[in-house]
This record gives C-alpha cells, sequence and structure tokens, in this order.
C-alpha cells in the first residue's frame, strides 16, 4: 500500500530507490532535504508580502524557486516524478488557463504581464504542492505551518494596532493595519482563510486542537483592526461555512460560536469597526442600485464622490460594457485596466480612486468574455462534485480534502469586493492540496478494494 501511494504521487518507492542508489550524492542529500522541508517553509514565508520591497521579489517565491529546483533535479536524477492531476474539474481548470493565454496571446495589453506571470507560475506552484505532499504527514505538517503562520500574523495585527506603527505601506489615517501585506483588505483574506483552517481542522480532531484554538481566537480578536469592510461582513459568514463542513458538528459549532463572540465583541470594541460595518451594508445596497439603474448619461461624471466612496461603481458599469461590446472573447486576459484608462475613459470620474477592477466576476467578464466564465464556472461545478464525493465518504483523508476546499469559499466571496482572485496564491495552495489529498484518498480505496 506505501509503495502504490507513493507511485501514485510521483515518488518512487523507498525499496526502489535503495536499490538504484546505496549512497546519494551529497546534491541529492540537499535536494531532498530542501523537498522535504520545502512546502512548510513556503506556507510560512507565503504572508511576508513586504519582503518584495527588500529582496525586490517576495521571499516566498524565492524559497518556492529553489523548492522547484531541487524537485525537478530529484526527477533528472529519476528519484522523483512529476504527477498531474487527471480529473473533470483539472480538465476544465486547465483549458480555462490555456484560454486565458491565448487570449492574452491575441491582445498582449499594456501592464498585463504581471497578470500574466500570475497564470503561469501558480498553477505549476499548485502541482508542485501535489508532488510534494506523498503522505499524511506532509498534509498534517502543511497545515501546522499555515496555521503557526495565522496566528504570527495575528500577533503582528495586535502589535502594529496598539503601537501605531508600520511595516509596510502605513495607512494615512494610522487607523487600519495591514501587517505585512500591503493592502488591509489582503490582510483581513488571510486572517479569515486562517480562522477558517483552525475551525474545520479542531472539528475534525487531527490532533492540533490548542494550535487551531489559539489561531481561531487570535484571528477573531484582530481581524478588526484592518478595518476591511467586507471582511466585517465576510468573515463571520465564512466561521459559519466552515463550521457546518466540519467533521464533528458540536465541537465546529462550539468553537465557531466562540469565534463569533470573540470577534463581535472586538467590533464593539474597536473604534470605528461599528460605523464600517454599518458602511458596508450601503455599500451593498448603494452600490446595487447604482449596477441596476446606471447613470443615464454615457459618463460617470453624475456620481458623485460619497457615491464613489460606497462602491466604485464605475469599475463595474466599464466591465460589464466590455463584455457587451466584445461577448465572446473579451477584450483579452489582463487588458481591463488598459482598456478602462482608452477605450473606456469615459467611464471614469474626475479623479477615479483606482483602475483596477475590485470584481473578479466583472473582471473575468470583461477579460475573457462568455468563454472564459464558462469554462471557470464548469470547473467550479466540476470541483464542488469531486469534494461533496469526498464528503459522503468517511476515509481518513476527508479532513485534509476539506479543509482546502472551505478556505476556496472565503477566496471567492472577497475576490468579488476587493479583487485577487486568479493572482491570489492562497487559492492555488489550496488546489494543490485538494488535489494532492484526493489522490491519496483515491488510492487509498484502490488498495483497500481489490478490482
Amino acid at each position: 500500500m506505501t509503495a502504490d501511494r507513493s507511485q501514485s504521487l510521483g515518488q518512487a518507492p523507498p525499496a526502489v530507490a535503495r536499490a538504484e542508489d546505496h549512497s546519494p550524492s551529497v546534491l541529492t542529500r540537499a535536494a531532498e532535504t530542501v523537498t522535504r522541508y520545502g512546502l512548510p517553509a513556503f506556507i510560512v514565508c507565503l504572508p511576508l508580502e513586504f519582503t518584495s520591497q527588500l529582496l525586490r521579489l517576495q521571499l516566498a517565491r524565492i524559497v518556492l524557486l529553489v523548492v522547484g529546483v531541487a524537485y525537478a533535479y530529484l526527477v533528472v536524477v529519476r528519484r522523483r516524478t512529476i504527477t498531474l492531476p487527471l480529473g473533470a474539474s483539472t480538465i476544465a481548470l486547465a483549458v480555462f488557463v490555456i484560454a486565458a493565454l491565448i487570449s492574452w496571446v491575441a491582445t498582449r495589453a499594456p501592464g498585463s504581464y504581471n497578470a500574466l506571470g500570475d497564470l503561469v507560475v501558480y498553477p505549476v506552484m499548485a502541482v508542485l504542492v501535489l508532488n510534494l505532499t506523498g503522505t499524511e504527514r506532509d498534509h498534517r505538517e502543511a497545515w501546522i505551518a499555515f496555521l503557526a503562520s495565522g496566528l504570527l500574523i495575528a500577533v503582528v495585527v495586535a502589535f502594529l494596532h496598539f503601537t501605531h506603527l508600520s511595516i509596510w505601506r502605513a495607512d494615512p489615517e494610522g487607523i487600519r493595519v495591514n501587517a505585512t501585506f500591503g493592502d488591509p483588505n489582503v490582510a483581513a483574506r488571510f486572517l479569515t482563510l486562517a480562522a477558517c483552517a483552525g475551525i474545520v481542522l479542531f472539528a475534525g480532531r487531527v490532533r492540533v486542537d490548542r494550535l487551531a484554538i489559539a489561531v481561531l481566537a487570535a484571528c477573531a480578536a484582530v481581524t478588526t483592526f484592518t478595518l476591511s469592510k467586507s471582511a466585517l461582513l465576510v468573515f463571520p459568514v465564512s466561521v459559519v461555512l466552515a463550521a457546518i463542513f466540519g467533521r464533528d458538528r458540536r465541537r465546529a459549532a462550539a468553537i465557531g460560536a466562540v469565534a463569533l463572540v470573540i470577534f463581535g465583541a472586538s467590533v464593539l470594541t474597536t473604534p470605528g469597526a461599528s460605523a464600517r460595518v454599518v458602511r458596508a451594508f450601503q455599500q451593498i445596497t448603494g452600490g446595487a442600485q447604482f449596477v441596476v439603474n446606471p447613470p443615464p448619461s454615457t459618463s460617470n461624471a453624475s456620481i458623485s464622490a460619497s457615491d464613489l466612496d460606497l462602491v466604485r461603481v464605475y469599475l463595474i458599469n466599464a466591465g460589464w460594457q466590455m463584455f457587451v461590446d466584445h461577448p465572446v472573447t473579451g477584450v483579452g486576459f489582463g487588458g481591463y485596466q488598459h482598456a478602462l484608462t482608452t477605450t473606456y475613459k469615459r467611464f471614469l470620474p474626475e479623479k477615479p480612486p483606482a483602475t483596477l477592477s475590485h470584481t473578479a466576476l466583472i473582471t473575468m467578464l470583461a477579460e475573457e468574455g462568455f468563454v472564459g466564465i464558462a469554462l471557470f464556472v464548469l470547473f467550479l461545478l466540476f470541483l464542488a462534485r469531486e469534494v461533496i464525493a469526498s464528503l459522503r465518504r468517511p476515509t481518513p483523508w476527508r479532513e485534509w480534502v476539506v479543509v482546502p476546499a472551505v478556505l476556496l469559499l472565503p477566496i471567492l466571496a472577497y475576490s468579488q469586493v476587493e479583487g485577487r482572485m486568479l493572482e491570489e496564491p492562497y487559492l492555488w495552495l489550496a488546489l494543490g492540496l485538494v488535489y494532492s489529498a484526493r489522490s491519496l484518498e483515491k488510492s487509498m480505496r484502490t488498495v483497500e478494494v481489490p478490482a
């Protein structure tokens, strides 16, 4: 069984490896060590986005590059193989990525190279994550690293909040905290993901109870320090959803209730948080009104500054018009901002606070049209079907499938109000872990149930 599972995830059985090479070289041993501990190191470094200002490249990406090179070396010397996840959802996702790349090649919009880089690198990262997690221990260590990074960032947020200091891109008003991220909303998103992981792991009884409780309590207490309007609404909803998917419903409900109480107390005691909650609801209702009944003129000159503060409706209106004008393939992957500032600049107010789309659905419609959105929705439907199938099986791999799958929910929710979906590294990390766990689950069933 061990040999079969190793082969299914691209790892040579130990016996075969010993037969081929009784004394691996120093370089081989170094590569084995890097691939053994590389994924937890990458996960711990992933929130440290401020390191891009110090190293010209985020520390996490440097770690990922080193791990990738080490794994490639082991493939060359035939101590590892590369396994690709095969299934309906992965095929749909691959077709979506290929269609997006073709769309970019056809347009090559100025300013789209960062988006192109993310779309090329992150799927490769997901495949690497799958190949690095060949055992239950690998999954456990990956999630322990994730929880540890969540606790660390929560402590940093609390410290910066009470000391009124900043690490990167200080808030002009000195009241919002972004920790190691470039934006408070991104920091809030990460804290939400850590809290959701803590709930599911605690409910799954996978022997990380103390760490999970500490992370959940810390994240619930300090997320409000970011004063992210989206987080003030998405965090409690995400907690409830995570509790629903917990294996032990009573434990999940209990820990979820504790998180909501802590979060509610933090909202009431954090200056400005309650007002931001009210503003968030106004943003939803006011923004919906403008989207349903846009200004009668061809420009947004009639939208007042206070209206723009409710929601950047001109971004949605412009994106929708791009889709109407290019319904099949859109304006080209990564081309939203260039199209907005050129062909569709009539939608911009006199002093636009942003020119990047903050709604992932609108971005996809505008850039890739019906083809892109249909492929992505198909991918989500297939993935949901596969995860539900794992939920129905009481196997030891249930938690390792459910945890990353649950994280996809807040990622998708946040991306509709703050953007950053395909370029969100945690999206691809979660996908790699989902597919890895499902491969292990499938391998276990194949061994235990003879044909």
